[in-house]
């Protein structure tokens, strides 16, 4: 094995997107580069190692136990060096070239992401977005190997991370127009809780929500009620296509009903019970609480829109 002292450290980088994307060619494509230059250099890396590191199969380049082993510590690596490259820099919003990963659900997408690629047109039209969508137990990792910079929701996630309150709604009934006129369910209006539980339910559960802890099914338990669920979603912009023409209920926090009407017929209900709120968090890594430019999208993202909603209408009307 080739002593570290002469090791590329350049390698790491192209190891780290190779792993990322188990193929040369995509590594090449995110790195600028050519593909034999990325082949070049993993072939380097290979005789540096002592190790395949990266084996070709039908689903890509399969990463071998080294390379597993070392991936975390390379990822975060990169990342603290790139940190702290950042935190030294100045920061023109207007001129700097820059990708932001944000881990958020479609309501995410709906709200904040639309509000926030407005803003960047005008103020910073070199700044990129990639939005993730991941499970609760995978959100962290993201963050800290440097996957994602923002993570925006309802997440529960460890002290290794800032957490900033942000906003906080409600939730409310969506239900096929001709459907809730049907059943005399006007719009705006408390739909009856017997009513409520004899519908045929769909439960919007994002990725990032355990089972059985849904705000609206922990409420249920304690008035003894239970819904019936007869589809599960992990999308709330499929509802406009799925509502219409149908006998079913959604229940859906309230910043999604807006686009959700937007197109199709439907009628917005309120609920016969409380519901803990939404809370929603902007989270991201400690490493990054100084870098400037991070510090300017969390300036930009607490702005949106969503960030002023309050928490009127959420009590049921006696």
């Amino acid at each position: 094995m080739t002593s570290w002292n002469n090791l590329d450290l350049n390698l790491l980088k192209i190891f780290d997107a190779i792993y990322q994307e188990q193929s040369v060619s995509a590594a090449a494509d995110r790195l600028g580069m050519t593909q034999p230059t990325v082949s070049n250099a993993l072939s380097r890396l290979r005789q540096a190692l002592g190790d395949q590191l990266f084996v070709r199969t039908r689903q890509g380049m399969e990463p071998t136990l080294l390379a597993q082993s070392i991936a975390g510590s390379v990822q975060q690596g990169l990342k603290e060096i790139s940190t702290s490259i950042r935190q030294g820099m100045p920061f023109d919003p207007l001129e700097t070239e820059r990708t932001f990963t944000m881990l958020c659900t479609d309501v995410g997408e709906e709200t904040y992401v639309a509000a926030m690629m407005k803003v960047l047109e005008t103020s910073a039209p070199y700044i990129d977005i990639k939005v993730l969508e991941a499970p609760l137990d995978e959100c962290e990792s993201l963050l800290e190997y440097g996957y994602a910079d923002f993570a925006i929701g309802r997440l529960e996630i460890s002290d290794r991370h800032m957490r900033e309150h942000i906003a906080s709604c409600s939730y409310s009934v969506l239900l096929c127009a001709d459907y809730a006129e049907a059943i005399g369910v006007a719009e705006g209006e408390v739909i009856p809780f017997d009513l409520y539980l004899a519908q045929r339910h769909v439960n919007v559960l994002p990725r990032a929500t355990p089972l059985n802890q849904h705000p609206v099914d922990l409420a249920l338990r304690d008035c003894d009620g239970q819904r019936r669920i007869v589809l599960t979603l992990p999308h709330t912009s499929v509802l406009s296509e799925i509502l219409p023409g149908t006998t079913l209920l959604a229940t859906v926090p309230e910043p999604a009903v807006a686009p959700v009407r937007s197109k199709a017929r439907l009628v917005r209900a309120r609920l016969p019970f409380e519901t803990a709120p939404l809370d929603i968090l902007l989270i991201w890594h400690r490493r990054q609480q100084l870098d400037k430019g991070h510090s300017w999208m969390r300036s930009q993202i607490r702005s949106l829109p969503m960030s002023s909603w309050n928490m009127k209408d959420m009590r049921v009307p006696v």
